[in-house]
């Protein structure tokens, strides 16, 4: 079945789509200006926090339980966050645990049918929907789009509503489907309002953390609360 996609936000928007990419940010921030998976393997992907970019070369040593499939694939677009954040987001949607040992962080099946999520993601959470919610977008009409799109252009979106440009990063969790498609058509109203409309027609519950918005399936909701 073929949908008709038309996505109409105020703002012109240009993306490329790379298999992996990162950038590393200021030396004394500590953080990635951008990190960018594109259906990148799990494999793929623990090679490149291996690497140690984004932390001054310094090289991770990653242990890889052999029950947890390497070829998993995983799509996460973040700016500006730290590397255990950006870890802990792709532990979350590739759907697996992991433990920091002194020399080696350590990756094992998960012991529930959900992943569990890091406190420390949690933190800041009231602070980043605020920000959702000072952010006024002028129109916004998606029809039949499919919901990855919707987020890209959401996200897109905030960091020319945002006035220091940094946005909002906005992610799909454990399970969701990318491909939903949603209507929706607004004027003037915040980015938290269309965030909880579309979670809303998707069937999907909003979690904000410190340093991103998540939409989740409702059972990890549930489990996250």
């Amino acid at each position: 079945m073929r949908l008709r996609i038309v996505r109409k936000l105020w703002f012109p928007l240009t993306m490329g789509l790379l298999a992996i990419t990162a950038i590393e940010g200021h030396a004394e921030s500590g953080n990635l200006q951008k990190v960018e998976f594109d259906e990148a393997t799990l494999d793929e992907i623990i090679g490149f926090f291996r690497s140690g970019a984004g932390s001054g070369g310094k090289t991770r040593n990653i242990l890889l339980d052999p029950r947890i499939n390497k070829d998993t694939k995983v799509s996460l677009r973040l700016h500006d966050v730290s590397r255990g954040v950006a870890f802990a987001y792709v532990a979350e949607i590739a759907g697996f645990d992991y433990r920091e040992e002194k020399h080696a962080l350590r990756l094992f099946p998960l012991k529930g049918e959900k992943p569990p999520v890091r406190s420390f993601l949690k933190r800041g959470g009231p602070m980043t929907w605020r920000r959702a919610s000072g952010m006024q977008m002028p129109k916004v009409e998606f029809e039949s789009t499919e919901l990855s799109e919707i987020v890209n252009d959401i996200t897109a979106a905030s960091r020319h509503l945002d006035p220091k440009k940094k946005g909002l990063n906005i992610i799909l969790g454990h399970g969701v489907d990318p491909t939903t498609p949603v209507t929706l058509s607004l004027r003037n109203v915040p980015v938290s309002t269309v965030l909880k409309y579309v979670a809303e027609f998707a069937r999907l519950k909003l979690r904000a953390d410190g340093s991103a918005i998540v939409l989740m399936t409702r059972p990890q909701a549930e489990r996250s609360e």
